[in-house]
């Protein structure tokens, strides 16, 4: 079969092409090729592709979405049976069964368990903490938190989580140098390996969950002041004696290092000895003697930091972290300090 094509003019010459079958479907397509899409004809071709795309991807993105919120329904009645049943009850409010309702919805939508986990939590935390018509500010709170979750990313979960920690926490179990080691390595080193950019910092204030200002703690201060006790040089035996203090309110205040010959203060820092002295009823000039005695006798910062730095596992790091990113200058809102918590 041949096919003559007329496609234009030269020298008023006809200019004739002819070819087989085959030749003729490649030519027919790079006609159809060059030739425009009208605006119309775009829109109905985009519409028609992305429809059936959707249709496709429909069934599956529900079957995941309901497979990751069966995910969060098993971890919450796992972590809500054994609350008690006056707790429990406060799901039959309305703003609780909307807050359960948004944190399901969040949680179809993220891949990550650790989030739907933390949603969980959250949720817990805001049964427990419900307190309908006295403190509105919590409800607020944590449902505001739970909103929230949505915006964060993992690494952004840490950087506020690891601010939560050192800047608004005190580890009661720290009784001695070789639990504050095993608290860092427990519950700091996880926190410590995240993006450190200024975008996961200004997103953590868009977020609402803090804000970064001027002014900034020193870490070395801050472990001075919670721990003081593992940073103490022993004091002279003299110096504790000519307190007028008893026996027996002594015994509670010191322990004899019998090797030096000198006394250890048994306090973790200074406010817990203040308020000791108080309950006991000592007079404030015996306050005041005896808290200065403690206050002198704390390592200077350098001796600090290089204890820290030298004598743990993560302590080097964990300050080269604190001086050369934003978290010291980090402070959080009540958003940030909810979502810390749980996430911890």
């Amino acid at each position: 079969m041949k096919i003559t094509f007329d496609f234009e003019k030269i020298n008023s010459t006809s200019l004739k092409i002819e070819n087989n079958a085959e030749e003729v479907k490649a030519q027919i397509g790079q006609v159809n090729i060059q030739q425009r899409l009208t605006y119309s004809e775009a829109k109905d071709l985009i519409v028609s592709v992305v429809g059936q795309k959707l249709i496709a991807f429909e069934n599956e993105a529900k079957a995941i979405y309901n497979v990751r919120v069966n995910e969060f329904k098993n971890l919450l009645t796992d972590k809500i049976k054994d609350l008690p049943e006056e707790e429990i009850a406060k799901l039959r409010e309305p703003d609780s069964q909307l807050t359960l309702i948004e944190a399901a919805k969040i949680s179809g939508r993220k891949q990550n368990d650790e989030l739907r986990n933390l949603l969980a939590n959250l949720v817990v935390s805001r049964i427990k903490n419900d307190k309908t018509g006295k403190e509105e500010l919590k409800n607020i709170v944590y449902n505001e938190a739970i909103s929230t979750i949505n915006k964060l990313t993992i690494d952004q979960l840490k950087i506020i989580t690891l601010c939560y920690l050192l800047k608004y926490t005190s580890y009661s179990g720290i009784v001695s140098w070789d639990t504050f080691k095993n608290y860092l390595n427990t519950h700091i080193k996880p926190f410590l390996d995240f993006k450190n950019t200024n975008a996961e910092f200004q997103h953590i204030e868009y977020a609402g969950c803090g804000s970064i200002g001027i002014s900034s703690r020193d870490l070395i201060n801050i472990h001075k002041q919670q721990y003081s006790f593992l940073f103490f040089n022993l004091v002279e035996k003299d110096q504790v004696d000519s307190l007028t203090l008893s026996d027996e309110i002594k015994k509670g205040i010191v322990a004899l290092d019998t090797k030096e010959d000198k006394y250890f203060i048994l306090f973790k820092n200074k406010t817990e000895l203040e308020n000791y002295l108080k309950e006991k009823k000592i007079d404030e000039e015996t306050i005041k003697k005896l808290v200065s005695i403690y206050e002198s006798h704390i390592k200077n910062n350098d001796e600090v930091k290089k204890k820290i730095a030298e004598e743990t596992d993560i302590g080097k790091e964990l300050i080269d972290l604190w001086e050369k990113t934003a978290l010291k200058h980090l402070s959080l809102t009540s958003v940030g300090i909810a979502i810390s918590a749980s996430y911890f």
